[in-house]
This record gives C-alpha cells, sequence and structure tokens, in this order.
C-alpha cells in the first residue's frame, strides 16, 4: 500500500478507537465529494440543549494525516487547504457541522504504532477545529494553510465536548 493510503487508513483506525471508547456511531463515506470521510452520531438525548427535541447530534469529520514535520508549530498544527475544501467546511447552512482533524505521526511508519502485552501504543496525535472556525480564504489564493492549535487535542473527554456541542448547531 502506498504511505498516503497507509496514512489515510490510520487516521480512519484513530478516529474510530476514539469513537467506540465514546460509544459514538461511525459511519464512512464511499466518496469524498462534500470533503467528509466519516459521520459522528450520538444517541444520547440532548434534548436541552435543542428545541425541537432531536438527539441525534452528528459531526461530519474530514481526516488528514502527516508525519511531516513542517506543520508542526509550537503552539499549532499547520495545515493547507484548497480553496474547494476550505469552502466546503466553512459552510454554515448546513444540518450537521464539520470538523477538521489531522493526525500527525512520526515520519517513519515503523514508529507509528508499538504492541506489547501491555497494550497498543499509537504515536499520534489529531488535532481539531471546527469548520466554521476556520479562517476564509485570502483573496487571489488557491490555497490556504490553517492552525489548528494544539490545545484542540482529539480525546475521548474532548470528543464528548463536540458531540454536545454539535447537538446545538443550527444551520446559519
Amino acid at each position: 500500500m502506498p504511505l498516503g493510503g497507509m496514512k489515510e487508513e490510520l487516521s480512519f483506525a484513530y478516529l474510530h478507537m476514539l469513537a467506540s471508547a465514546t460509544g459514538l456511531t461511525i459511519g464512512t463515506w464511499s466518496q469524498d465529494y462534500d470533503v467528509r470521510d466519516i459521520t459522528l452520531r450520538s444517541s444520547v438525548d440532548y434534548a436541552d440543549f435543542n428545541e425541537h427535541g432531536l438527539s441525534d447530534a452528528g459531526i461530519d469529520v474530514q481526516l488528514k494525516c502527516t508525519g511531516q514535520e513542517q506543520v508542526d508549530r509550537d503552539d499549532t498544527v499547520a495545515w493547507s487547504l484548497t480553496k474547494r475544501s476550505l469552502g466546503k467546511l466553512n459552510k454554515t447552512n448546513r444540518t450537521t457541522p464539520y470538523l477538521l482533524s489531522v493526525l500527525v505521526t512520526p515520519d517513519d511508519a515503523a514508529f507509528w504504532l508499538s504492541s506489547s502485552v501491555d497494550g497498543l501504543l499509537a504515536r499520534s496525535h489529531m488535532y481539531y477545529q471546527w469548520g466554521h472556525e476556520l479562517p476564509t480564504l485570502i483573496p487571489g489564493n488557491k490555497t490556504q494553510t490553517v492552525h489548528l492549535p494544539k490545545a484542540n487535542l482529539l480525546t475521548p473527554a474532548s470528543l464528548l465536548d463536540l458531540m454536545e456541542e454539535a447537538s446545538a448547531w443550527r444551520p446559519r
């Protein structure tokens, strides 16, 4: 498998592990036309946050993975997005919010995972940013670098917090 395919699979597996640990439902898409790799759903009743009493909060996730050291900054992870991708992620007239997630791994695939009798160790970190919080494209640019704060580390707890935020999402 090419390295790009391995990174894609690792990002899916990483998010699957986090979502499974929180009881979220995971839906995948056979095509990526809408900049959406995975949809996460919760069956928790968030009626207190939703005037319609709907309880199936969801998040559409765009996954990226890199072992490139140049994306790693002191407090952020820098990622370049195309005009099309950034435009889709920025959309607020949707029923489900977008989340950009970038998995940062060691450059060498041999160091991504370690398995022992103590368990599985993934030497990776996934960072996120709501799509509607990403900057808009600078006029005239075909791409734009966005910065995901390292404080936005995706963990089981932060994933549940994001799902609660998504339950209050309203198209604008």
